[in-house]
């Protein structure tokens, strides 16, 4: 359920009030500083609490060819890290059989306004990719260790 942060308007008050901007979005997975995947496609929930802060999330990544399948990224009951705009807590990454928990990090920023002239979240969430995971053999020598990073924004649906 997306829900705004601090509006004082009821009417934004409900989870159709709010879209992932998906043109904004993007995962990428990193091997050090070096990118080895894009993932720029992904669908899934973000769970806010009613001050606005990430709560937790629950996204599916399909995997770019060659390698079949989708990546799941869950995580619930994430913390405050050390500001307030950082969460932090476990989450659990499912690529086929294969489950695995890592450390979850991120920041979940309220925007003032933007094009609409309404505040939005931009959301930034990283966790390392388990080996146990073993992603698809044509990558998998290049992804020792490697990250996982998402950037996306949750903005006010267009009004009709």
């Amino acid at each position: 359920m997306i829900t705004l942060p601090s509006s004082p308007d009821a009417s934004h008050a409900g989870h159709a009030a709010w879209r992932i901007a998906v043109e904004a979005s993007e995962g990428l997975v990193t091997a050090g500083p070096r990118p080895v995947c894009a993932l720029p496609a992904f669908r899934g929930s973000f769970y806010l609490r009613p001050a606005g802060s990430l709560a937790g999330f629950a996204l599916s990544f399909p995997l770019p060819s060659p390698a079949p399948g989708e990546l799941t990224w869950e995580a619930v009951e994430l913390g405050a890290g050390g500001s307030p705009h950082e969460v932090a807590g476990q989450g659990c990454l499912r690529l086929g059989r294969r489950v695995a928990f890592a450390p979850v990090s991120g920041r979940c920023v309220e925007v003032p306004g933007g094009r609409s002239g309404r505040p939005y979240l931009k959301i930034v969430l990283v966790t390392r990719l388990p080996l146990v995971l073993r992603w698809p053999r044509p990558a998998w020598h290049r992804l020792r260790p490697a990250t996982l990073r998402l950037f996306t924004e949750i903005r006010p649906a267009p009004e009709r």
